[in-house]
């Protein structure tokens, strides 16, 4: 399916979390408390659970679905393709952040380390199809690539995958296809002089090279070659420089090819996603833009907390991007930025979330009946199921990777 429009960019990964910002809304009672971007805290989670409890909970039941799902890849693959289609990216995401998910799992638990490398590999391997279907490589081998194609997303998502995997597989399976891409990807940052890569060929998100440069680092950690640092360092330089909004001091979303035009603003979704990725890169660029993100995107209103998907809350028409917005609150941002309260370390707003988290399955009519609004002008409705945490499948995906979220050993690249 061709890339339609930057409003489709963020749909697999946004509406399938919509849930985790009004979960709680109801049961929690948490009146009174500030409804300013960044206000401070005044509620916790009851005495008799803690968000340690909640995110246990929901690792364990995701493993278990999706070691469910995967005791059958094809049809894992089935089930992709028939729920996840609607979504430009629906034939990668489903299948690189349930990976990325295992990995942590091992990460946190080295006892669980053969079975989810197991698990991640079957993953791996389908990814690996979708992506060759996509960028279409000489004679369909990703390992002849000569260059990227401006197609930053797929190989930069697999490459991350790759790499991931690495970290807890060394059975060699994917060394060649892992040199290929991270030599082409390499060159390719090398040559831009530190701008961001395309992602896709009509499109360009500062986003995907962080997720580029990730796998760079992480193919460094593993070979000791160690020379993405310099490159790293360029690219977060430059978007201080050419692609952060003044005034907010945060990137911005979209940027075209040429520094200085084409920007979009800084939106919610696209905070959230960078900052699960980017703490693995640099934690101190990465910690001020958590707080400059809390500053001007969190948002407390009563009965419901979570990321805004515009700055300060302001009004704009719900999108495939940011997904359900409810009470100002973008529930695509709020999703993913769970896993971005945690890799910042953020115990209040993870506490906050995961009340929210608890309860999603009482709360539920809330988002559908937002989603429902937007779904007839982004390409119809995906059926929701109860038997998945969130609702669907790729949310599911998601989720899994935000609640395991774990360091990973990659390194200081990004710090002089």
């Amino acid at each position: 399916m061709k890339k339609a429009s930057s409003t489709y960019r963020a749909v697999p990964f946004i509406l399938c979390l919509t849930g985790m910002a009004v979960r709680g809304a109801v049961t929690n009672g948490v009146a009174g408390l500030g409804d300013e971007p960044g206000a401070a805290l005044n509620w916790r989670l009851p005495s008799f659970v803690s968000s340690a409890e909640v995110l246990a909970e929901t690792r364990d039941r995701l493993v278990k679905a999706f070691d469910t799902q995967l005791a059958n890849p094809d049809g894992y693959r089935t089930c992709v393709e028939r729920e996840c289609g609607l979504f430009p990216e629906g034939d990668l995401f489903p299948y690189i952040y349930p990976a990325l998910a295992y990995v942590n799992v091992a990460l946190r638990d080295p006892a669980r380390r053969p079975h989810s490398a197991v698990q991640a590999a079957k993953l791996i391997d389908v990814a690996v199809m979708s992506a060759a279907r996509r960028v279409r490589p000489p004679r369909g081998r990703l390992e002849e690539l000569t260059d990227y194609k401006r197609h930053a997303t797929y190989l930069g998502q697999l490459n991350l995958a790759l790499g991931a995997y690495a970290l807890i597989g060394d059975d060699g399976r994917y060394t060649a296809l892992r040199n290929r891409l991270s030599y082409v990807l390499h060159r390719a940052m090398v040559r831009g002089g530190g701008r961001p890569l395309v992602s896709f060929p009509e499109y360009a998100w500062p986003f995907d090279t962080i997720a580029v440069l990730l796998s760079l680092q992480l193919y460094d950690a593993k070979t000791g070659i160690a020379r993405s640092g310099p490159i790293i360092r360029q690219h977060l330089a430059w978007v201080r420089e050419h692609a952060t909004h003044p005034e907010l001091r945060l990137p911005y979303s979209r940027i075209d090819e040429a520094a200085g035009q084409g920007k979009a603003w800084p939106r919610g979704c696209d905070l959230s996603f960078r900052l699960c990725l980017l703490p693995h890169l640099d934690k101190a660029y990465a910690r001020d833009l958590y707080r400059e993100y809390v500053r001007s995107f969190w948002l407390e209103k009563g009965v419901l907390a979570g990321f805004a998907e515009w700055p300060n809350g302001v009004t704009r028409r719900q999108d495939a991007d940011s997904g359900p917005i409810v009470m100002g609150v973008g529930l695509a941002a709020t999703g993913l930025g769970l896993g971005a309260a945690i890799a910042a370390g953020d115990q209040d707003r993870v506490d906050r979330l995961c009340g929210q988290l608890a309860s999603i399955d009482l709360i539920r009519p809330l988002f559908v009946a937002a989603y429902q609004q937007m779904a007839p002008r982004d390409g119809g409705a995906v059926p929701l199921d109860d038997g998945y945490v969130t609702g669907f499948l790729f949310g599911d995906a998601m989720l899994f990777y935000c609640v395991t979220w774990q360091p990973w050993p990659v390194g200081k690249a990004g710090n002089p």
